[in-house]
């Protein structure tokens, strides 16, 4: 694939070379590419606007740098906005706005890496970057056994001492000129020049006690300053530096071994043509140049042009240094200290501070020189931008309104005639039919809404029923109406005058006016109304208003059916459930592609024609549009040659084909604002119907940036959800089932039971998969579209490669092996990197060769879900051998790795991590340090696994803590709980290690205002079986856990509690007499073996779930009005009564009885034959030494 960018303004350079057809696949148009810059520059300014973040820049001396950037960044955003503004639209700008996208990419990831040393600094202590007294150009080598305090060196050698080091700097002893770069006297370090002869100190004031030393360099030199530093100070200064200088890159021990490195010359350019997926020609980062690169031009032209590049950074502004890590000194990274942009501190390579390897270090200098870098393309790219928008002027026309016109124009005007014969659809149309006839007496409008996808037929279903003459002979008028994206009351109102009307009301502007006409007209008469392509769904009110006359005290049995794409337009007007459109069946979709194909839907075509038109009708999904947009595409010429073509190209697919089922998919993605443009297109690197776990879809769009809180009081996981509701909403994704949690978590207690997964259907991931296309690709098996150098997200499909034989083992697919190495020839950009499927252990190895550049991943996940449809085995265990080593600390978000074993201790350096998925039956642990992961919001592991942390209270964005044990042992206090605010879910078992109420307020449960799900346990939590031990109980140890549950009064917002093991009398205050959680919704309490009568739960007005078990000693419950009620093994209960007015029954949907042999005796009491109809709607069960009494056997036995 060539790539040939043109300049971008031929005021500054001849052009070039003339496009490449395929440019335009690479290049995306800068309509689509500014959204994109707009959401980077708020993504880079906001992380810089991170608390403490400004502060921490400052301190180290990075101030200027990233000002710079900052504002270069502003001014990018300005431009683009100019350009958008204008509605300039030309090949120049597409590249220059591509440009400006990796830019920022670039400038992201240097700004995310800021702020991980931030993270770094504030978890593990000290100042790995702080700066030291010093003169004017200077800097310091520290051995990695010395750490900085203050301003004085001290080694684990010598207390106090500095025993080993000698100052580096530009100028020592003699002439400048000609000893730049000699070893200075590690005495400067405590001394600070002030007077100076021919650019030689002459003087020099001590930074301890300010006196103030002779040091000219024939009489007195550095003796007096050192004698005087022994003697006042205790500190003691050698002359020669231990490890002056840092490896060299050049050296063959710095070279990974066995394989070829590439030139330094490609960190200054960006490769602009490829040939046979090598690059051909390169551009320089700094200048318009364009370079040969090729096999035979080799990178000489590159290295030459750059050593004379007038654009290039300044000599102490070089990019960084690549040093190896074979060196002996890999161990420990560089840093410089000093304040890079007003030159103090500023030396060249060879002069670097190592810190204490307990705090991993970083390179100042090399962060400086990346920023600098960044803001000097950032600059040179929008300079060219600002010329071409000078050389359009400021007469161009408003970008908003050509695309407001271009939008119009593609979205035509529908009509109640039926343009062809239609196939399928006739259960739809006989539910819709059933309600026209059944409402024909109603005094009541009945308003139907039909949902679908563009192309699914909504239309054609509405036109069928319009048509219907028994629908014509139900109704006095018949209105169709097509409303579309632009509604106007007026127009509307018009149009429907129009078709009751003989007169003509076009002078009339009044709505008001019309609406009267209207309702003198419908008055008395029944009314069919068709509402065809509906998309507004903000406003109530003006629906309302506009359909005023069909809704008047007069009408008669009115009818108005209402075809949309969003369920919220469905919710809002609709009277009746929606009729939910999806695919047509194979035999209907069948009929309708020969129809559209070959004219004819009894066309009987020849053997292989008909076999390629199978296929192309099975990728068309079941969508009407689909169909007949490949149909006008393959009835041009019935031969093999060009329906294989078609089928080959996908040619239905394009966007260029004006009415085509895309181009109507993209309206409803338009409409899209760009973060969920974003979230959607994303996830076209999963396969085909692959389901989503709600929570885990919106984590991992949290984990990219693409999910901003607007309400400081919202979290981001909830903004995320509000995300995919939206979604779903537009039909881009939909819900497939719903599936019974089994792993014991908490969500089986509360959530209540059930988690809702999603998927795409398949147009809208075919969809997804051509708007991603240069952002997003997979590689299924063998098959794997073009790989663009701007991907930045990409997935693995191994599924069908890797296939196990007869014995379970599975065989080397080196095809496959052989397809990814030369699929994936550039990793540098990734963000994403997922592996969905088994593989064998030579995958494992090229899998780490090509990935282990991959340095700015926010995402990976190796490991199949349950719910792939496809036969995907777990992981293989061979991944293990390298497990996180693929991730950057710096940079990576969410991990999805199954482990057994132990989790490599590397982790607990991933200061950004968000979510830790090892998955929760797994058999994983936890290595030491895991508390100083202080950005985890999700971990997800073995329940046992929580309590393997020590310290956890510094996890403070964590969101669910599945089960906290109380030890005695530091660290696993209650107290550890206190700074955890933003806490979700949260188990506490061993709460009899709690002694004291106020031991208990310490976990500060009350101020936890996010809290939704508590679970308090006094029990062991692994405890196997429910054995009655509350007899065994002392009375000291009652009242004791009755004081600690008083203390552990939750937040008035509570939604869901268990309380598990209480041996107390009576339910804490906060529960019973002075209801504080007035937002309970369910209540689960279990062996509470102390009570014998439960206390009226009436003041809980949400209160929708009740659940008793191993209440052996109750013998009477009072309960407000339930939808599910569960009592298992309650021996002693006899009564159950409710405090409702209403009844037990009143809203009761499950109800379920379990080893409860007194109140089975008393069932009558529970359920009256007045309420048995009420029942029927219900789920019953009653449970007793395993046999099963389900609804009718119960009806029968009260009925007789």
């Amino acid at each position: 694939h060539c790539i040939s960018y043109r300049l971008l303004s031929a005021r500054l350079l001849p052009q070039l070379s003339p496009p490449l057809t395929t440019l335009e696949l690479l290049v995306p148009d800068q309509m689509e590419a500014a959204p994109a810059i707009a959401w980077l520059v708020q993504t880079i300014l906001a992380a810089l606007l991170i608390d403490k973040m400004e502060e921490w820049i400052r301190r180290v001396g990075l101030a200027d740098d990233v000002e710079k950037l900052k504002s270069e960044i502003k001014r990018v955003k300005m431009a683009v906005s100019a350009v958008k503004s204008r509605g300039i639209s030309n090949e120049s700008l597409d590249e220059s706005f591509a440009l400006l996208k990796e830019r920022l990419y670039e400038a992201d990831d240097v700004v995310d890496e800021l702020d991980y040393y931030r993270l770094q600094e504030q978890v593990q202590g000290g100042t790995p970057t702080a700066r030291l007294p010093a003169p004017a150009d200077s800097s310091v080598l520290i051995h990695s056994n010395f750490s900085v305090q203050g301003g004085t060196v001290t080694g684990d050698d010598e207390p106090g001492g500095m025993h080993g080091f000698e100052r580096v700097d530009e100028t020592s002893r003699g002439d400048a000129s000609d000893s730049v770069g000699k070893l200075r006297s590690m005495v400067w370090e405590h001394f600070t020049i002030t007077e100076k002869d021919n650019g030689k100190p002459v003087k020099a004031v001590c930074t301890h006690c300010s006196n103030e030393f002779k040091c000219d360099t024939k009489t007195n030199g550095t003796s007096s300053m050192r004698k005087h530093l022994q003697n006042e100070h205790s500190v003691t200064c050698t002359k020669k530096p231990l490890g002056a200088h840092p490896p060299d890159p050049s050296s063959s021990s710095s070279r990974t071994k066995g394989k070829r490195r590439r030139s330094m010359a490609w960190e200054h350019f960006d490769v602009m043509e490829e040939e046979n997926e090598q690059p051909m020609k390169a551009r320089c980062k700094y200048c318009p140049t364009q370079i040969k690169c090729g096999p035979k031009s080799g990178t000489a032209g590159m290295l030459n042009h750059y050593k004379i590049c007038k654009d290039k950074p300044g000599p102490n502004e070089h990019p960084p240094n690549l040093s190896s890590t074979g060196d002996a000194h890999a161990h420990v990274m560089p840093i410089l200290i000093g304040d890079s942009s007003t030159g103090k501190g500023r030396v060249d390579e060879s002069a670097r501070i190592i810190v204490d390897n307990t705090v991993s270090p970083w390179d100042k200098a090399e962060l400086s020189n990346k920023i600098k870098r960044i803001a000097s393309q950032l600059q040179f790219i929008r300079g060219e931008v600002s010329e071409i928008l000078k050389l359009h002027g400021s007469d161009s026309p408003s970008c908003s309104d050509h695309h407001r016109s271009t939008t119009s124009d593609q979205h035509l005007r529908t009509s109640s005639l039926l343009p062809r014969e239609v196939y399928g659809r006739v259960t739809e149309k006989s539910c819709i039919m059933k309600l026209i006839m059944t409402e024909n007496r109603s005094d009541n409008v009945v308003v139907v809404p039909i949902v679908g996808i563009a192309g699914v037929g909504k239309t054609t279903l509405a036109q069928l029923v319009y048509n219907d003459p028994n629908v014509e002979r139900q109704f006095h008028h018949r209105i169709w109406v097509s409303v579309s994206r632009n509604f106007d009351e007026i127009r509307i109102t018009r149009e429907m005058l129009s078709l009751v009307s003989p007169e003509k009301h076009e002078g009339i502007d009044c709505f008001v006016k019309l609406q009267e006409i209207l309702k003198s007209h419908v008055k008395s008469k029944r009314v069919l109304l068709i509402l065809d392509d509906v998309w507004e769904d903000k406003n109530d009110c003006r629906w309302n208003q506009l359909l005023a006359p069909f809704q008047a005290d007069s009408a008669n049995g009115n009818v108005i059916l209402v075809t949309t794409r969003k369920f919220s337009v469905a919710k809002m007007i609709g009277t009746t459930g929606p009729i939910k459109l999806g695919a047509l069946e194979n035999d209907d979709f069948w009929l309708l592609f020969k129809s559209c194909a070959f004219g004819d839907a009894n066309y009987e075509s020849l053997g292989n024609l008909s076999s390629i038109g199978r296929q192309i009708a099975e990728e068309l999904k079941g969508n009407a549009l689909a169909a007949i947009t490949a149909g006008a595409l393959l009835r041009d010429h019935l031969t093999v040659d060009h329906w294989s073509n078609v089928l080959k190209k996908e040619s239905w697919k394009s966007l260029g084909l004006s009415g085509g089922i895309m181009n109507a998919l993209k309206i409803s993605y338009d409409e899209l604002p760009y973060n969920l443009q974003q979230c959607f297109s994303y996830c076209s690197i999963f396969p085909n119907k692959y389901q989503f776990l709600g929570k885990d879809l919106v984590y991992i769009w949290i984990s990219q940036g693409f999910v901003n809180c607007t309400h400081f009081s919202k979290r981001l996981e909830e903004t995320g959800c509000e995300y995919l509701n939206n979604l779903v909403n537009l039909g881009f994704f939909q819900q497939v089932e719903k599936q019974q949690e089994e792993d014991g978590r908490l969500e089986e207690e509360f959530s209540p039971g059930c988690q809702i997964w999603y998927s795409m259907c398949g147009l809208m991931h075919d969809f997804a998969r051509m708007v991603s296309r240069t952002e997003c690709a997979t590689i299924d098996g063998l098959q794997c579209n073009k790989m663009f150098p701007t991907i930045h997200h990409l997935s693995i499909v191994t599924g069908s490669a890797y296939n196990k034989d007869w014995h379970g083992n599975i065989p080397r697919n080196e095809k496959f092996e052989e397809n990814l190495r030369n699929k994936v020839i550039s990793v540098s950009k990734l963000r994403t990197v997922v592996v969905l499927g088994h593989f064998d252990s030579f995958f494992v190895e090229l899998f780490h060769d090509i990935f282990c550049k991959a340095q700015n991943l926010r995402l990976l996940q190796v490991s199949p879900p349950p719910t792939y449809l496809f036969h995907v085995p777990a992981a293989s265990t061979d991944f293990n051998s390298f497990r996180c080593s693929l991730a950057n600390p710096l940079h990576v978000r969410y991990l999805k790795l199954e482990l057994h074993g132990t989790v490599p201790q590397v982790l607990s350096t991933f200061f950004h991590l968000q979510v830790f998925d090892v998955g929760s039956n797994m058999n994983t642990s936890l290595p030491n340090g895991l508390h100083n992961l202080v950005s985890l919001r999700h971990l997800i592991a073995q329940k046992r696994a929580y309590s393997s942390i020590a310290s956890i209270g510094k996890m403070t964005s964590i969101q669910e803590l599945q089960d906290f044990e109380i030890q005695i042992s530091s660290g696993f206090e209650i107290t550890q709980l206190k700074s955890m605010s933003e806490l979700v879910q949260l188990g506490v078992s061993q709460l009899d290690n709690v002694k004291t109420r106020e031991e208990a307020y310490g976990a500060g449960l009350r101020n936890k205002e996010h809290l939704e799900e508590l679970h308090l346990s006094w029990k062991d939590a692994y405890s196997e079986g429910n054995e009655y031990v509350s007899d065994t109980r002392s009375e000291c140890s009652a009242n004791m856990a009755r004081e600690v549950i008083e203390g552990l009064e939750p937040h008035m917002d509570l939604k869901h509690l268990q309380i598990c093991g209480y041996n107390g009398t009576t339910l804490p205050a906060w529960l019973a007499n002075n209801i504080s959680v007035t937002s309970l919704q369910t209540l689960h309490l279990h062996d509470c073996g102390g009570w014998r009568i439960l206390p009226s739960l009436g003041s809980l007005p949400f209160l929708t779930k009740l659940k008793l078990s191993s209440m052996r000693e109750v013998k009477e419950v009072l309960i407000p009005s339930l939808e599910e009620l569960v009592l298992i093994e309650m021996p002693k209960l006899v009564r159950c009564s409710s405090t409702s007015v209403e009844g037990l029954c009143s809203s009761l949907r499950v109800l379920q009885i379990e080893d409860c042999e007194a109140l089975r005796r008393s069932l009558i009491c529970l359920i009256t034959i007045s309420q048995l109809p009420h029942y029927r709607r219900f789920i019953f069960m009653i449970v007793e030494d395993g046999e099963y009494f389900h609804l009718w056997e119960v009806f029968h036995f009260l009925q007789s």
